[in-house]
C-alpha cells in the first residue's frame, strides 16, 4: 500500500489515496463506527452494525427494538457504562434515519453519563463526536476526535470523526492527511467514502464516483449504511449531470433496501430535474411524511412553485422555519442551511447575518459560497466577490455554486466570468437546480 508522508498539501494527493486502497487492499466488512450526520462522507456509527435498519410503514425499525432492549439493560444495570454508550449510539442512528433532533438531546444525557463513569472510552468519545458533528459542532468535533485518538490509534472512526470536522472547518490540508491514515488502518465503506467526498471537493468527480462505488462494493447490499453509501454514488452522477445513471442506482437502492427514504427522495430529485412536477411532488410529499428533513421540505416547495401550485410551497417554507426552531431546540447550529434558505427568500440582512456568524467559526467552501450569495442578495456585490473566490479556491465542480459565483461576477460587470462561470454550471448539470437552471441558461444568453 502506498503510504504518503508528506505533510503538504496538494491536488494529486487525493486522488492518489484512492489509488493507494484500491490495489488489492483487504476490505473490512465488520461493525464500525463512524460519523456521516452532516455530509455524504459516510454511514452513519450505527448502520453498519445493524445488518438492516428498514421497516414497512408503521412498524418497528430495528433501531428501535435495539433501543428498548438498551433501554430495558440500563434500568436493570443502571452503571453498565457499555450499555450506555451503546443506547448513545443508537440514538444517533435512530436521529438520522428519522430527521428527529429530539434523540440527539438523547444521546447527549447518555452519553456524558457515560463518559463519567469511564473517560477514557473509545466508544463513549466517537459517539460524542459524532453528536457534535451532528450539531455542527465542529470544533467540539476536532477536540472528540482527537481524544478518541489518543485512547486508541488503532481505531478507525476516531480518524472518521478528526477527518470530517476538519473538513467542515475549511481545513482541507488537515482533512487529506487524517483520511489517509485511517484509510491506511481499515480501508473500508466509511474510509472509502471521505475519500470520495475530498475528491469531489477538488473537483475530481470522476474519481469521487470511482472511491463512492468502492464504498458500496466494501459492504453487502440492503444494509441501511450500504444503501446510504450507493444513495451517495447515485447523488454524484446526479451532480454530474447523467440522470440516467443516477435513477438506475437509486432504483438499485430500493430494490435492497425497500422503502429506502433516502433513495426514494432521489427519485423524486431526478423527476424534478426532468419536469415531471406532479411526480416529483409524489414522491417529495411521501418522503417528507416519514422523514420531514428540512432539504426535502425545501425541494418540495421548489417543485410546487416550479408547477405553479405557489399556496401550497408557501405551506411548506413555513415549515422549513418551524424545522429550525426544532434543531436549534436540540442543539444543532442551522445558521449555514438556513442562510441559503433565507436569500432564496427574500430576507436577505437576515441570511448575511448567519452566514456572517458562520463565517466567524469556519472558513469552508460551503461557507463561503453561502456568504457570497447573502451578500449579492443583499446588494452587495463587491463584498460578494471576495466570498465567491474563496467558494471555488478547491476547483470544485458543484453547479450551484459555481451559478452563484456567476451571477456575482455578472452583477460585477465580469460579462466574461459570468458567461464563463454559468456556461460551466450549465455543461456539469442542466438541471442542477429546479429554480436557478432556467436562470442560468437565460443570463448566458443575455451574456452572449
Amino acid at each position: 500500500m502506498l503510504n504518503l508522508s508528506a505533510r503538504t498539501f496538494s491536488k494529486d494527493r487525493v486522488p492518489q489515496v484512492v489509488a493507494a486502497v484500491g490495489l488489492g487492499a483487504v476490505l473490512f466488512v465488520a461493525a464500525f463506527l463512524a460519523s456521516a450526520a452532516v455530509s455524504r462522507m459516510g454511514p452513519s456509527s450505527i448502520s453498519s452494525a445493524t445488518p438492516r435498519a428498514n421497516v414497512a410503514p408503521g412498524g418497528v425499525s430495528v433501531t428501535d427494538r435495539q433501543i428498548g432492549t438498551l433501554q430495558d439493560r440500563l434500568r436493570q444495570q443502571p452503571s453498565d457504562q457499555r450499555t450506555a454508550t451503546q443506547l448513545g449510539l443508537a440514538y444517533l442512528q435512530r436521529a438520522r434515519e428519522t430527521s428527529d433532533p429530539s434523540y440527539l438531546t438523547r444521546a447527549d444525557g447518555i452519553l456524558h453519563q457515560a463518559l463519567e463513569q469511564t473517560p477514557d472510552d473509545t466508544d463513549t468519545l466517537i459517539g460524542l463526536g459524532s453528536l457534535a458533528l451532528a450539531r455542527h459542532q465542529f470544533q467540539d468535533g476536532v477536540d472528540w476526535g482527537q481524544r478518541a485518538i489518543a485512547t486508541n490509534q488503532y481505531k478507525s472512526a476516531g480518524f472518521a470523526i478528526l477527518g470530517d470536522a476538519y473538513t467542515e472547518l475549511g481545513q482541507y490540508e488537515d482533512a487529506v492527511v487524517t483520511f489517509q491514515k485511517m484509510v491506511d488502518l481499515r480501508p473500508d465503506q466509511t474510509s472509502y467514502a471521505r475519500v470520495s467526498y475530498a475528491r469531489e471537493l477538488h473537483g475530481d468527480l470522476k474519481g469521487a464516483i470511482t472511491a463512492m462505488q468502492a464504498a458500496v462494493d466494501a459492504a453487502p447490499p440492503g444494509a441501511e449504511g450500504t444503501e446510504w453509501t450507493r444513495v451517495q454514488l447515485a447523488n454524484l452522477y446526479f451532480n454530474g449531470g447523467d440522470l440516467s445513471a443516477a435513477e438506475q442506482i437509486y432504483q438499485q437502492s430500493l430494490a435492497a433496501y425497500p422503502g429506502y427514504v433516502y433513495a426514494t427522495a432521489g427519485l423524486a430529485h431526478v423527476a424534478a430535474a426532468r419536469g415531471e412536477y406532479d411526480r416529483a411532488a409524489q414522491l417529495y410529499t411521501q418522503v417528507t411524511q416519514q422523514v420531514p428533513l428540512p432539504e426535502f421540505v425545501i425541494r418540495l416547495a421548489e417543485v410546487y412553485r416550479a408547477a405553479g401550485r405557489d399556496s401550497e410551497a408557501l405551506q411548506q417554507e413555513k415549515l422549513v422555519d418551524l424545522e429550525a426552531q426544532l434543531f436549534v431546540a436540540n442543539g444543532v447550529d442551522t445558521d449555514l442551511e438556513m442562510a441559503i434558505f433565507d436569500a432564496d427568500h427574500g430576507r436577505a440582512d437576515q441570511a448575511v447575518a448567519r452566514a456572517q456568524a458562520e463565517w466567524a467559526k469556519r472558513h469552508s467552501v460551503h461557507v463561503a459560497d453561502a456568504l457570497a450569495w447573502a451578500l449579492y442578495k443583499s446588494g452587495d456585490c463587491a463584498q460578494a466577490q471576495t466570498y465567491a473566490d474563496q467558494a471555488l479556491r478547491l476547483g470544485s465542480r458543484d453547479a450551484l455554486m459555481l451559478y452563484h459565483a456567476g451571477e456575482v461576477a455578472r452583477c460585477n460587470g465580469d460579462a466574461s466570468r459570468a458567461q464563463d462561470l454559468l456556461g460551466q454550471a450549465l455543461t456539469i448539470n442542466p438541471a442542477f437546480s429546479v429554480p436557478y437552471a432556467p436562470v442560468a441558461r437565460q443570463d448566458v444568453g443575455g451574456l452572449r
